[in-house]
Formats: C-alpha cells, structure tokens, sequence
C-alpha cells in the first residue's frame, strides 16, 4: 500500500491504539475491534514483538488496516515496514522515522503539539501530523492551525471521546486516535467491555 493510498483509507476513521503488552491478548483485543466496526488499527512497540503482530494481523484481519505506533528509531520502522504496516506514528517528531518513511513511501504520523512542530513535521514530509497529546489541545486548535495551514492534515490522540468526537472532527481532524479510551482495563476476561464502548463511540460519531 502506498502512502497515498493509505492516507485516503485513513481519512475519517477512528483507530484504534493497543498497547496491551501481552501479543496474545492484544490480538485478541483487535479482534474483537474490527468485529465491533473500528477496522484502524495502531499496533505499538509497548507491545511485545509489536512488529510479529502487525504481520499476524495483516493475515488474520486482511480488511483492516494496521500500523505500528511509538515508532521511535528508523530501525523501528524499518521492522515495522518489513512486517507489513500499512502506515507509521511516533509520538512526537523524530527525524530519522520522517526520513525513512519517506525514502520508502509509507504513510507518516509525527507528534505535535504546538503550531511550530505541527510545521516541523510537516516539513520532514509527514502526512498527517498526530496532535498529542490530545486531551491537553482544544478542538479549536485544528481550525487555528489550519486557518493559515489549510495543506496539513491533523489527527489528535488521546483525549478524544463520545462527548466530543464530533467537535473534533467538525473542527477539521483528518482522523482521529483512542488509545485508554476503548482499551483501559480491558483484557480477554472482558471483551464484551470493549465491544460497548466500540458501540457507544461509533453511535457518538454519526
């Protein structure tokens, strides 16, 4: 999947960010995602042998689409572009993962948090800058940024809820990210936990 192609599959979703350190139980977590109607999903290096996941998955899930997170080194990336993911976030601008994605024309998600490192990465050939964290960042921030910036694209993380999904995305977010949100608490013992809340946030956001 090119770049291009990924950030127009991308565009309006909600996805969905495991950190779930167990490989076993964040498979089964994202699973129980895509049954449940969030098919984006943000597999991270918090998990262990997060780049084996992503490749499990890309098998299990072949209609979902799955991207690694916390991608902090290009040597991280490389595994993750090796193993298959459809797209790359870090959680904040780190050049050499800019760079990489670049050079080999996967989808780029850097972390920013300020106009300047919204540019910042922008510059460093980011497709759409992750705005993080996001429960310190107002919606209104979006169309702040934008006013002037209209090119760049934003997707917050973290903070973004059913209370205020649609003001997110009204105020211009490309996509948008839930990491505690969906996934907090929640094991195999509880999936039936994360399927409500999957609900619950997709019927917020029609």
């Amino acid at each position: 999947m090119t770049k291009e192609q990924a950030k127009q599959a991308i565009k309006g979703k909600l996805i969905a960010v495991i950190r779930n350190e167990d490989p076993d139980t964040a498979k089964a977590i994202c699973h129980t995602l895509v049954d449940a109607g969030i098919d984006t999903l943000e597999i991270t290096f918090s998990v262990n042998g997060a780049e084996k996941v992503i490749s499990d998955l890309k098998s299990e899930l072949p209609s979902a689409l799955i991207g690694a997170g916390t991608v902090l080194s290009k040597e991280q990336a490389k595994l993750a572009h090796e193993n298959g993911a459809d797209f790359i976030v870090a959680p904040c601008i780190v050049d050499e993962v800019g760079e990489y994605c670049r050079e080999n024309d996967i989808l780029c998600s850097l972390g920013a948090a300020t106009p300047t490192e919204v540019f910042r990465a922008y510059k460093l050939g980011c497709d759409v800058v992750k705005l993080f964290p996001g429960d310190c960042i107002s919606p209104k921030m979006i169309k702040g940024i934008k006013a002037p910036m209209p090119f760049i694209e934003l997707m917050p993380t973290g903070g973004v809820d059913d209370t205020n999904i649609k003001e997110w995305f009204g105020s211009g977010a490309y996509a948008v990210g839930f990491g505690g949100y969906l996934t907090k608490g929640i094991d195999k013992t509880n999936l039936d936990e994360l399927r409500r809340r999957c609900q619950k946030l997709i019927e917020a956001n029609r």
